[in-house]
C-alpha cells in the first residue's frame, strides 16, 4: 500500500500546524483570562468580607447608656388635631444600677416644658432598654405646652435601642396628671435619635 504525503504536512511551519497550534494558544489565553477573573472575584469578595467583619467588631453594639438626643414630639389625645414639636432628651445611666437620671425639654403648642424624671431601667436583649420613668413636668414658657399649661406629676414610658455603641434611636411618652387646668391630661409623644457618652 503506497502512502502520499502532502508537501505541507512534511513542513515543521505548515499553515495546517500553525492553524492547531493557534488553537491552542488561544485557548490557553482564554482560560488564563478565566482564572484571573476567578482570582480577582475571589480576592475581592474576602477583602470586602473582612472589612465588614473588622467593622462590625469595631462597632460591638451594647446596652444604651447614657446619652444626649433630640428628635419630634406630637401632643395626643388632647388636641385635635394633634400638635407637632420639638424635644431635646438627655439620659445619665448609674453604673451598677437599674436606676436612671432623665430630662425632656419639649418644644410646641405655644410653649416650653421642661420634664425631670427617674427611672427604673429593664435591660431586654443586648441592644434595647425599657424603662418607666416618674417625675414631673414644668411649663416654663407660652401660654401652654406639650404637657398642658400648668406643673404637674408626670410618668414617662419608654424604649431606647442601640445602633452602635456611638448611636441610639429612642421613644417614650411623658403622661401629666392634671397638666391642664382644665383637668384633661394632654400625654405627649417623642422619638429621636441620641449620641451615647
Amino acid at each position: 500500500m503506497l502512502v502520499f504525503w502532502e508537501p505541507w504536512e512534511l513542513c515543521p511551519f505548515s499553515p495546517v500546524k500553525i492553524g492547531i497550534s493557534h488553537n491552542k494558544s488561544m485557548q490557553e489565553l482564554k482560560l488564563m483570562k478565566s482564572l484571573t477573573k476567578i482570582y480577582l472575584g475571589v480576592a475581592i469578595a474576602t477583602s470586602v468580607l473582612t472589612s465588614f467583619s473588622a467593622i462590625a467588631s469595631a462597632e460591638e453594639v451594647t446596652q444604651p447608656g447614657s446619652y444626649v438626643g433630640a428628635g419630634i414630639s406630637v401632643q395626643s389625645f388632647a388636641t385635635n388635631p394633634s400638635v407637632v414639636g420639638a424635644n431635646l432628651a438627655g439620659r445619665y445611666k448609674f453604673d451598677g444600677s437599674p436606676i436612671s437620671a432623665r430630662s425632656s425639654v419639649l418644644f410646641g403648642n405655644g410653649g416650653t416644658s421642661i420634664v425631670p424624671t427617674v427611672s427604673y431601667d429593664l435591660p431586654v436583649g443586648d441592644r434595647t432598654n425599657v424603662y418607666l420613668g416618674a417625675g414631673a413636668s414644668f411649663k416654663v414658657g407660652g401660654n401652654s405646652s406639650l404637657t398642658g399649661d400648668q406643673t404637674a406629676f408626670a410618668l414617662q414610658p419608654g424604649v431606647e435601642v442601640s445602633l452602635n455603641k456611638r448611636t441610639l434611636l429612642y421613644t417614650n411618652a411623658v403622661i401629666p396628671f392634671n397638666g391642664q387646668s382644665n383637668g384633661s391630661a394632654g400625654t405627649s409623644l417623642q422619638a429621636g435619635v441620641g449620641v451615647q457618652f
